[in-house]
């Protein structure tokens, strides 16, 4: 019998993330669970060791990132990867006057440069498998404030990566290897 197919889930140790790899996994799928910390690992592996392998993933970090495509491919062999899900994203909230430089560009690496950089790095284990991309991203940007947020932009952000034009089959068409889903 052929293994299951195989979803990556970043930013799984709590929350959205963490109930996209057990979702995943309670419908039959191999989910590899990105997280930054290996306790964080140990404990969503625990919730289904049979189907939840732990990944250390900083998605700010290239060399994780690298390390991390290449135990997914080896894990995934010619079947690739039948799904990406990018869930890893920060916060920072507050009026925009109060938000430093440092931590607004924190919150891009995370939530915009580190996005882009897993979905790289692993478009073409999802190109083999003709999987799905799915960028889940912050309601924030919807939601209407009298104050200037800070966050707005960089967490929503995610939602607005999935490419929308192209011909079918391309990772820029519609009908592509990509979706978005806002945090909510």
């Amino acid at each position: 019998m052929p293994p299951s197919p195989a979803v990556l889930v970043t930013g799984a140790s709590t929350g959205i993330g963490e109930a996209c790899a057990v979702g995943l996994a309670g419908a039959g799928y191999r989910v590899f669970a990105a997280v930054r910390r290996a306790e964080d690992g140990r404990r969503v592996e625990g919730l289904d060791p049979s189907l939840i392998r732990p990944l250390l993933l900083d998605v700010t970090r290239p060399e994780q990132i690298d390390a991390a495509a290449r135990a997914v491919d080896d894990a995934v062999g010619e079947a690739g990867l039948a799904g990406l899900v990018n869930n890893a994203g920060i916060v920072v909230g507050g009026p925009l006057e109060f938000v430093s430089p440092d931590d607004l560009r924190r919150q891009l690496e995370v939530n915009v440069v580190g996005l882009h950089a897993v979905t790289v790095a692993f478009l073409p284990l999802i190109r083999r498998a003709r999987g799905r991309i799915v960028n889940i991203g912050s309601i924030s940007g919807r939601a209407s404030s009298s104050r200037p947020r800070g966050s707005t932009s960089p967490s929503w952000s995610p939602a607005r990566f999935a490419p929308r034009s192209g011909r079918r089959g391309s990772p820029t068409s519609r009908g592509s290897p990509s979706g978005s889903r806002r945090r909510g």
